[in-house]
């Protein structure tokens, strides 16, 4: 099933022994734009420490009940490697937390989670590959970031019309893949919204905040739709042809 990433975020994440806290942010890879980790904030029981999992970790997810169990205890994730507040995230610190929790990394192979599409746990294949890999980039970046806490990334068209701000994302369960941002329209449609794919970004400026589509300010107008009508997004069922096109890429 679809599901925003405000809905998400509005979970609790449970260790096999009791409750972490609740999700403060997703972290997405702006490549295969796949969600990668859950931030987790852990409520004052680990101060100054960012707390990720990967759904390679998830026991059960159950967003219609704000519920998403891990396979790991408190006290295991409390002895992880730290992960810093306000510091990024490098390659090298997410090949230690890949290590240490045996989740296989992504970044290695064809598909969207490694070898395969789905995220699994590593193997003994995958673990050998993970000292080669620390000097790759990581390509991570944050939801929060480009919807922002009042206005997200400005969505241009490829005519250079304004065409609104990203408010949300809209993510799959299974694979965990962005399948659509979210624009509001503003001013320019108000009270609509539209959802994009991410393969209609021409270029984002990180700097500037900007997204490009391939779309024309017309394009976008046809295809926008009412506030309530974007919100029943999640009762889409979820088809294979996004996952098709990037692994074609």
């Amino acid at each position: 099933m679809l599901y925003k990433a405000s809905t998400i975020q509005s979970c609790t994440v449970q260790a096999t022994d009791g409750d972490l806290g609740k999700v403060k942010d997703l972290y997405f890879d702006s490549e295969k734009w796949t969600i990668r980790y859950l931030v987790v904030d852990t409520l004052k029981w680990l101060p100054g420490k960012r707390v990720l999992v990967s759904p390679v970790s998830f026991d059960n997810v159950e967003l219609d009940n704000n519920n998403i169990s891990i396979f790991s205890s408190t006290d295991e994730i409390k002895n992880s490697p730290s992960v810093e507040e306000h510091q990024p995230i490098t390659r090298v610190k997410e090949l230690e937390l890949h290590s240490y929790y045996g989740w296989s990394p992504y970044w290695v192979g064809g598909g969207l989670w490694g070898p395969g599409n789905l995220p699994l746990l590593s193997t003994k294949e995958d673990q050998q590959y993970v000292t080669e890999m620390e000097d790759d980039q990581s390509f991570l970046r944050s939801v929060n970031e480009l919807r922002g806490q009042v206005f997200g990334y400005n969505v241009k068209g490829i005519d250079h019309e304004e065409l609104g701000t990203v408010v949300d994302f809209v993510i799959d369960d299974n694979s965990w893949v962005v399948h659509y941002l979210i624009i509001d329209t503003g001013d320019w449609l108000p009270g609509r919204k539209v959802a994009i794919s991410p393969e209609s970004i021409d270029s984002i400026d990180w700097v500037a905040k900007d997204i490009t589509i391939n779309l024309r300010a017309a394009e976008v107008e046809e295809h926008s739709t009412e506030t309530g009508s974007v919100l029943e997004l999640e009762e889409i069922p979820v088809d294979n042809l996004r996952t098709r096109h990037l692994l074609n890429k």
